[in-house]
């Protein structure tokens, strides 16, 4: 059973767009450089290629990116490559299961569902909240934004784990283990791909027209969008001034996006 903790990553979305490995892989590369400009918690990127199941350094994956990016294309059910389905590409900075390593994952050229995820820590390894900064998230959401031009991203946190819950097994007392609430301190909160957001961006079409209360900090980004954050300061999902700001933010979210609501709460 893993015991419950918070997952802070970035994730933009956007529909059909079918794009060739080479495309993918420019704008890949182009994404990690920016990052790594950004802050030196971005740095030493290892690229995972599904051929050999193995990482290259960046250095190394430059000259092949495009036959990195065919390598890791999807695959369907009987493990033939899903053209519809786009590539899937990742790379790693820091150490593989290190609380300080970040993730950058795009899921491009498909017709189905098109995103960019940047995680801080790791799955099932809680995040050293030391890198878990504004200045940081900010500065990754808007550079990975810039290159893929989503129509929404975010910055959110995802708590994750299981708890052992008292239940009936076969007429005798037992317990059967759960995931656990996002948001115990409110139940109702909104399930929807955002989970608990911090900072959220929406385009110009689909900012179009919005007016937030002032409890939101906004801001125009430079291509004529929307950035709307809960606070400048560490998001912390147990604070009840953010958590108030978040569910304002993940309602217009989910709203100017048309998501809709009870999505599965994945990550």
């Amino acid at each position: 059973m893993k015991e419950p903790f918070y997952r802070f990553f970035i994730r933009s979305g956007w529909p059909e767009l079918i794009e060739a490995p080479a495309a993918i892989g420019a704008k890949f590369l182009r994404t990690l450089d920016e990052l790594s400009v950004a802050d030196s918690i971005f740095a030493t990127w290892k690229v995972f290629d599904a051929r050999d199941v193995s990482s290259l350094p960046l250095t190394q994956a430059r000259s092949r990116i495009a036959a990195i990016v065919e390598n890791n294309v999807a695959r369907d059910d009987v493990d033939k490559p899903s053209l519809v389905n786009g590539y899937r590409i990742s790379a790693l900075a820091g150490k593989f299961r290190d609380p300080r390593s970040v993730s950058f994952t795009v899921k491009a050229g498909g017709r189905y569902e098109n995103y960019t995820k940047v995680e801080f820590g790791e799955y099932d390894v809680a995040p050293d909240l030391a890198i878990v900064a504004y200045p940081v998230f900010k500065a990754a959401l808007l550079a990975v934004n810039a290159i893929w031009q989503a129509p929404w991203a975010c910055a959110q946190a995802f708590r994750s784990g299981t708890v052992s819950v008292p239940a009936q097994l076969g007429g005798l007392p037992g317990f059967r283990i759960d995931s656990v609430p996002q948001v115990p301190s409110e139940p109702a909160f909104p399930c929807s791909i955002f989970h608990i957001p911090w900072i959220a961006y929406l385009s110009p079409e689909l900012a179009v027209g919005l007016k937030v209360t002032s409890e939101i900090l906004t801001e125009q980004t430079s291509d004529g969008g929307l950035l709307m954050s809960v606070t400048t300061e560490r998001f912390d999902p147990a604070n009840p001034v953010q958590l108030r700001r978040a569910r304002i933010l993940v309602e217009v979210m989910i709203e100017r996006t048309g998501y809709q609501r009870g999505r599965p709460m994945y990550a």
